[in-house]
Parts: structure tokens; sequence; C-alpha cells
């Protein structure tokens, strides 16, 4: 009797996807967020330009989202999230040498291809081949993956890299390195379910629905650029905290972001479903912006942070599994490219926004009343999402 092969069984493909999440959101995305306060001292950036360069990195990701489903058509979705992540590895290696902003700028849109590459592709492939009833719980087990990243990035980075910004980008790109090398044998389409359609071909595709979840994707998305970016730098340059300290505050939100995904995707969209699930996660992000705006306590602005990182990767883990049910597996790729280009356009336009604010003296408390506003809209817009009848009795 002849073995499954490693790359086609599945708890393997569920730990390559999920270390292929961690390496291209958790490290490549987020490893720019707990170095920032380090880049401001060390004068590689000043506090507006950071917002800038988050634009950078989420028009890579923009493009990228658009590359990837144009490459996936043409090739796989295994060989263009390996493309992605060798170049997320080369982006981030390369953003250890201080050749000032624009240099930097090129090196975070290089990362924002990867991000886009690893949040569309490795869900996709880990859905491959296994029953409906098990897709959920496994894409929520592989976005678990990003908050893992950030968590073992913030703890780990003060004791490695002090506070010098280029021991910090190259342990990062040993990280990515080891999680490539590693998850690489289980980064493949599997053969014959090239977008997982062997089945599905006729699963209606509905489009309306799916652009109304499409703009509610927008305005969360929007919402946690002050956090994903600006919490260490706040925690630093409003609230005097020291430089270590601010750096590992990312760790917090890296458990929040870790958790969402199993809990809000999982635990919760099971027992009171996907729609409620998607409801509260919006509810549980604009809370996490009150906890900055309504008191000024160091401890608080830190559990702000694990809030929201429940917030973000419950509604990212929910959002791609209401995207599997409305355009069915065949049209997963494609339709979760389109939200997560949207996702992109709009956490561009927070970055840059949240940096001018910056710019003409609004602060940083001005980014998040303007997350507290759109965790709003996106709460309205959840209550109207809903799933057809008959598609799955928990959605």
């Amino acid at each position: 009797m002849s073995m499954t092969q490693l790359s086609d069984r599945t708890w393997y493909r569920v730990f390559a996807c999920m270390l292929g999440m961690l390496a291209s959101i958790g490290l490549v995305r987020y490893a720019y967020s707990p170095l920032v306060p380090a880049m401001i001292d060390q004068d590689w950036l000043s506090s507006s330009q950071v917002g800038y360069l988050g634009t950078v990195n989420f028009i890579g990701n923009f493009i990228g989202a658009f590359l990837c489903a144009w490459f996936a058509k043409r090739f796989s979705g295994g060989v263009v999230c390996r493309a992605a992540l060798l170049i997320g590895f080369i982006s981030v290696g390369l953003s250890a040498i201080d050749f000032g902003p624009w240099w930097l700028a090129g090196c975070r849109f290089m990362a924002g291809l990867t991000a886009a590459g690893g949040m569309i592709l490795t869900p996709a492939l880990v859905a491959q081949g296994i029953p409906d009833k098990q897709r959920g719980k496994l894409i929520s087990i592989v976005f678990a993956g990003s908050g893992l990243g950030v968590i073992i990035l913030s703890l780990t980075l003060p004791s490695v890299a002090g506070e010098d910004p280029t021991m910090g980008w190259l342990y990062t790109a040993a990280l990515t390195l080891v999680c490539l090398v590693v998850a690489w044998p289980g980064l493949k389409t599997r053969s014959g379910r090239n977008s997982g359609a062997a089945s599905t071909d006729h699963h209606p595709i509905y489009r309306g629905r799916l652009i109304l979840l499409g703009i509610t994707y927008l305005f969360a998305a929007a919402a946690i650029v002050p956090h994903s970016i600006y919490l260490a730098a706040y925690i630093h340059v409003v609230l005097k905290q020291p430089l270590s300290f601010s750096m590992m505050v990312y760790a917090i939100y890296g458990a929040g972001v870790m958790l969402g995904g199993p809990i809000m995707g999982g635990l919760v969209g099971r027992w009171l479903g996907r729609y409620i699930s998607l409801i509260l996660c919006m509810g549980i992000g604009l809370s996490a912006a009150l906890m900055i705006l309504l008191t000024n306590g160091v401890w608080m602005a830190v559990a702000s942070g694990f809030v929201l990182g429940i917030a973000q990767m419950g509604y990212a883990s929910t959002v791609t599994h209401r995207v599997l049910m409305l355009a069915g597996p065949a049209g997963h790729i494609k339709w979760w490219s389109r939200l997560t280009i949207l996702f992109n356009i709009s956490m561009a336009g927070g970055a840059f926004a949240m940096g001018y604010m910056i710019h003409v003296g609004w602060g940083y408390l001005a980014g998040f009343w303007m997350a507290a506003g759109c965790f709003a809209v996106s709460m309205i817009l959840a209550f109207m999402v809903t799933i057809p009848k008959g598609i799955n009795s928990r959605s």
C-alpha cells in the first residue's frame, strides 16, 4: 500500500498553511509595527512618514491581490503562494539597509505583495478537498498563525535586536525563512483541485450579498489602521513608555489576533452562527477604539490591542468563510481576492489619513476616532449581510 504523501496529509497542510499565514502576515507584514518606535528614535522615519509607508504597504497589498488572482488562474494557488512568501523574505531582508524612506517604502511595497498572497491563498489551499462542515474550523486555525507570528516577534525582538532596527529586520527575515522552509511542501494545490471546484461547479454566486459584505469589510479595514500601525508609537510617544515595552505591546495584540479566528470564526460561529459572529466582531472592534479614546491609562491601551486583535481576525476568518458560502469553492479565490483588494484600498486610505492627521497636528487620537466611526458603520452593515436559506443552517 502506498502512503499518502506528506504534502497531501490534512494535518500537515493545515500546519503548512498556518505557517504561511504566520510568515506573510505575522512576520512580513506586522514586523513594521513593533519596529516603528525604534525607527522613529533612530531617525529612519518621522511619525507622519510611518503612516505614509503604511499606505505604500497597503497599495502593495492591493496590487498583490490583483496579481494573486490573475496568476492563480494561470499557474496554481500553491505556486503563487510560495512565490509571494519568497518575495516577502527578500523584502524583509532588504529593509535592514537604511537607505532612507524611499528605499524602505519600496521594501514595504514588496511586503504588501506577500501579505496579499498569504491572506488570499492559504485559506483557499487548506479548504481544498475538505468536507464543508470542517472548512470553517480549519480556516480559523490557519488565521491563528498570523497572531502567533506577532506574539513570537514582539516578545523576542527587544532581547534579540535591542533598539537597533537593522537587527530587528534581519531577525524577522531569519524567522520568515524558517517558516518558508518548513511549510514549503504543504503549500501546493492538490491535484485536480486547483480552485476546489471539483464538485461545486454549479454553486450559485450571490453577487449582491458579496458586494454588501465587501463594503462591510472595507469599513472594518480602515478601522484597524490606528492599532495595527500606530499602537506601539502611541504608547511610546504619547504615554511616554520605554521603547522595549512599546515594542512588546504587540505580543498582546498578537494574542488577540491568534485567538480571534478560532474564537469568533470558530466557536462563536458554530454556537451562535456566523451572522451573529460578524456583528459581534464589529462591536468588539468599536469597544477597542473607545478604550483608547475614553481613557489615558497605559494598561488600558495595551488591553485595547488584545481586544482589537480578537475583532480583526475574528471578522477576517468569518468573512472568508462567508465568501466561501456565497461564492462556492469555485469562486472562493476570485471573490476573496476582490474583498482583499477592497480591504487594502481602505487600509491604504486609512494609513494615509492618519499620517496626514498627525502631520497637521491633530495627533494620534484623531485616528482612533476614525476607527470608532468606521467600526460603527461596519457593525450596522453587518446586520444586513445575510446568507440565503438552505446553504448552511449555522451561517
